[in-house]
């Protein structure tokens, strides 16, 4: 007995010795293999600059390159969609803005913001409007007044219908009351360059995006969305839409988010650890200045507040534009089971959500 008892001893551990030695070894995340980052928009515009900005600075930590592309189009649709048919590997990143929140509602993609992405935030920007130095409109009161004399004359560019700054120009113009031709571009910098080429009257872009130009003496700025003026170091100073429409102070400041997305079905162990790189980037002090710079806000956020962030903008935006009937909204928020935003701090969080990462 004792030597068959010796005997099964044995072959046990041969058998563990086996399989312990035949089973793959799980490569170290990272493993030195480049990452991809898919850029929602053009190059020039704030999510172009900002997210070559942060992950550049995220290689110092994660110690491999991260290569960047432009895939732009519907919203943001075709780069969020292109970064979801690659594996959850850690390996392909999107670089994203406003958490892809009017996506589902105008039927460019089925991907929920919060469900299938986990997104961290990093930065905001502030929508401002401006015209060509040689334009008739010296302020945002000119503009308004000439609108409503002729509706339907003036064209306004926009960064894409659904994009931030459609919605941002749809809010002003109903607050406002008049009728504009709303003429949308692949991003920011291309909504900005079309006004500086004439094609359009006013361009609603972000303030990161004209500020430049403004600083040239090549376009003038009508106003921007805030409730106070801007004041720059260099003595630039620019006006707040509420000096023209006070019932705007309640949407402002309104602007643009940023943020970093990943496949939420990516293991957690690496999500934690793009995390940890991503606010060590955050505070580089490249990025910092790039930020002042360019008029930026750092705002970080990650974990569970990122999720109900993303929830909450996508409830605020898709019904705003279905409450609207804003062009290029094709389904109902109630048929996603979207919440209306009265009705989101009781619905959050949804039963069976779970967090994927700390929110530190």
């Amino acid at each position: 007995m004792k030597n068959k008892a010796k005997l099964v001893f044995l072959l046990t551990l041969s058998l563990l010795y086996v399989v312990l030695t035949a089973a793959p070894v799980m490569a170290a995340w990272p493993d030195g293999k480049p990452a991809t980052v898919v850029i929602q928009y053009g190059a020039g515009g704030g999510t172009d600059v900002l997210t070559r900005a942060y992950t550049k600075a995220m290689e110092k930590h994660l110690g491999i390159t991260v290569n960047a592309m432009n895939r732009a189009g519907a919203v943001g649709a075709l780069a969020m969609d292109f970064v979801a048919s690659k594996p959850a590997d850690g390996y392909w990143w999107l670089g994203a803005s406003q958490f892809s929140k009017p996506l589902r509602v105008m039927g460019h993609s089925k991907l929920s913001p919060w469900e299938d992405w986990q997104y961290y935030k990093i930065a905001s920007g502030v929508q401002g409007w401006a015209v060509r130095v040689d334009s008739p409109f010296k302020t945002m009161a000119d503009f308004i007044a000439a609108a409503k004399k002729e509706p339907n004359k003036y064209s306004i560019a926009n960064s894409g219908v659904g994009g931030i700054w459609h919605e941002g120009n749809e809010i002003m113009v109903k607050a406002a009351g008049i009728q504009v031709r709303q003429i949308p571009y692949k991003g920011g910098a291309p909504a900005t360059l079309a006004c500086l080429q004439g094609e359009v009257d006013v361009t609603g872009s972000g303030i990161h995006e004209t500020i430049e130009m403004i600083r040239a003496g090549k376009l003038r700025n009508l106003a921007v969305f805030t409730k106070e003026q801007v004041k720059f170091e260099d003595g630039t100073i620019l006006k707040p839409i509420t000096d023209y429409l006070p019932g705007l102070a309640g949407y402002a400041p309104f602007g643009s988010e940023y943020t970093l997305g990943f496949r939420r079905d990516t293991p957690p162990e690496i999500l934690e650890k793009l995390k940890q790189a991503f606010i060590a980037a955050s505070n580089d002090p490249e990025f910092t200045a790039m930020l002042k710079q360019k008029y930026f806000f750092k705002d970080v956020i990650v974990g569970e507040e990122a999720d109900r962030v993303a929830a909450l903008r996508e409830s605020v935006t898709a019904w705003l534009f279905w409450d609207l009937k804003v062009k290029g909204v094709k389904v109902n928020p109630a048929d996603l089971g979207i919440p209306r935003p009265e009705d989101f701090d009781k619905w959050w969080p949804p039963k069976g959500y779970k967090s994927r990462v700390s929110s530190k």
